[in-house]
């Protein structure tokens, strides 16, 4: 009894080391619980504290700069206008500006009053306008020189979306106001004749041909606009009198199109064809046919009763050969004057620079500008670039059955032409 006893007694103090124990270990563990609690309330109590006294000594800050004087930012970033102002306008003389805006001074100006009313902007309180005078001159460069924005905005010292703006204004505004007036036979359709006929080529008004203005390839759509030279461009068709001068444009036309197609699709075309383009329609007879005013081009264009072409390679006769020598050396004016354009206005000779809705106004601003210089008599320097004039050859393109109807009418007044033209030069 005793010994089981003991060993009772054995098992319940076992127990009780064990309990106690247990709750010893639970005691340190809920002490270790509360102690991690605590640090981190004191944790957040410091970052609380921290972040308190970074916003007081923030607001300190924002209190003392605004206590301080604030210098105000610039309007519009300082410049200098030093070389318009005081070098072309104070010192430049005629022919200075004539190399760089292709003009003189006194035709610069004749210009600006022309195109002043739509140019002309108000005045405000936050800054003065560019003057008409400075947005003439920044186009003229830009065309003249065909250089990059950033260029022209150094040269004058205006900010480049500025020197963008002030270029297609100028160009819009001469589109608008000068273009019908600038281009165009007005009452000098005798004088025409009588200089294609000082040429051996008698009751002509004008030698019509295409040129193609690069362009940069409008996005997506860049293989309407790559032409037999594999390079994206639209076709500037032009008639030009006997001094070289625009008498009429077609401007717009992808460079995949043949000029032969374009010619077909012009207002010239149409207008020749209903004689509305020559006023009165002069007529001349030779051996009982009737010769209408005529046209000269190359052989990629086709016959018509008015629009002569020479006879290339079906040259049969002496008055055939003669007829092409002549008419050959009538139509160099068209490319001369292609040759003068893209020299005097060298964005021609590059890559246009402009937006595809843009690209007609440009070019039809560089033909005025070509007009007008030509009028007043103003030279093309050789150091501009090359005078001569290299138009993409093209074959002849088949006819069509429009053409095909005034096939006949056409030869019949070549060939009344090319005798007459052989036995004038034989007296």
């Amino acid at each position: 009894m005793i010994a089981a006893a003991k060993l009772v007694l054995h098992l319940i103090q076992s127990t009780m080391n064990i309990y106690w124990a247990y709750l010893r270990h639970a005691s340190r563990r809920r002490r270790t619980y509360f102690m991690f609690l605590d640090s981190l309330r004191q944790r957040q109590k410091r970052n609380d504290r921290r972040r308190f006294q970074r916003r007081q000594r923030l607001r300190l800050r924002w209190y003392t700069l605004a206590q301080q004087h604030q210098s105000r930012a610039y309007w519009v970033f300082p410049r200098s206008w030093d070389w318009w102002d005081k070098i072309v306008l104070d010192n430049w003389e005629d022919h200075h500006w004539i190399e760089g805006f292709r003009m003189s001074r006194s035709t610069f100006h004749e210009i600006v009053d022309v195109l002043r009313p739509r140019l002309q902007r108000q005045e405000t309180t936050m800054r003065s306008p560019v003057p008409v005078e400075k947005r003439l001159a920044v186009a003229l460069w830009y065309l003249a020189n065909g250089i990059a924005y950033r260029l022209v905005r150094d040269q004058f010292g205006l900010g480049l979306s500025t020197i963008g703006t002030i270029v297609l204004e100028v160009c819009y505004a001469l589109e608008l106001e000068m273009l019908s007036r600038a281009v165009s036979l007005g009452g000098e359709v005798g004088q025409i004749m009588d200089g294609f006929a000082a040429m051996g080529f008698p009751h002509c008004v004008g030698a019509v041909d295409g040129s193609h203005i690069p362009i940069c390839t409008p996005g997506g759509r860049s293989e309407e606009y790559v032409n037999r030279k594999k390079f994206s461009s639209i076709l500037l068709q032009g008639t030009v009198d006997h001094r070289g001068r625009f008498v009429d444009v077609e401007i717009g036309w992808s460079g995949r199109n043949h000029d032969a197609f374009v010619f077909r699709n012009s207002h010239l075309c149409a207008a020749m064809d209903a004689g509305a383009f020559i006023p009165g329609n002069p007529t001349l007879n030779l051996q009982g046919i009737s010769v209408p005013p005529i046209i000269i081009s190359d052989g990629a264009y086709p016959l018509r009763r008015w629009l002569m072409k020479p006879y290339g390679t079906s040259a049969g006769s002496a008055a055939h050969r003669h007829f092409d020598k002549v008419l050959c050396r009538a139509r160099n004016t068209v490319e001369r004057c292609f040759g003068r354009l893209k020299s005097r206005w060298r964005c021609l000779a590059a890559r246009l620079n402009c937006r595809e809705e843009n690209v007609v106004t440009v070019v039809s601003a560089c033909v005025i500008l070509h007009n007008i210089c030509e009028a007043r008599g103003h030279p093309v320097s050789c150091e501009n670039g090359d005078l001569r004039h290299v138009p993409v050859p093209q074959e002849e393109e088949e006819g069509l059955e429009n053409d095909r109807d005034h096939l006949e009418e056409g030869k019949a007044v070549r060939d009344a032409l090319a005798e007459f033209m052989y036995v004038n030069a034989r007296q």
